[in-house]
């Protein structure tokens, strides 16, 4: 059984990076057709259209303890249509590349030593919010 799930995903995973063999080519002569404009284009529209590609919208988790303080360790999980789990650092931050939308999730999936949860554990979050704070309680989970 292990055997026939594992040659299922290899088929599954070599058809993914077929498809994104044909998507960059195409993408490539969309991309030929694009410079070729943008070079016919004045500098300020060229200038507009470069920087508007590059923003990419960003949502960040910062998780505290309740003096304040940022808790590295954490893992965190942000989901819609499917889940990204990411991990605190030092800083306590999370960081997530998404625009947030109505229908994602916020969810702590585990503390480190010396810490928990209490809240929530699904945390709905509004369309367009860009930051969002949790706070750890010290003390082990029971």
């Amino acid at each position: 059984m292990k055997k026939l799930i594992a040659i299922l995903l290899l088929i599954c995973f070599t058809a993914v990076l077929c498809a994104c063999g044909e998507t960059e080519s195409t993408e490539s002569s969309a991309q030929s057709v694009v410079e070729s404009e943008a070079a016919s284009a004045p500098e300020s529209e060229t200038v507009s259209e470069a920087s508007t590609e590059e923003e990419t919208a960003s949502f960040k988790v910062s998780v505290v303890d309740a003096s304040g303080n940022p808790v590295e360790g954490v893992m965190v999980q942000l989901c819609k249509d499917t889940c990204i789990p990411a991990k605190t650092g030092a800083d306590g931050i999370a960081s997530f590349k998404a625009e947030i939308t109505d229908g994602y999730k916020l969810s702590v999936l585990s503390c480190p030593a010396g810490y928990t949860y209490a809240g929530e554990s699904e945390i709905y979050l509004e369309s367009g919010i860009t930051e969002y704070t949790i706070e750890l309680s010290e003390g082990s989970a029971e």
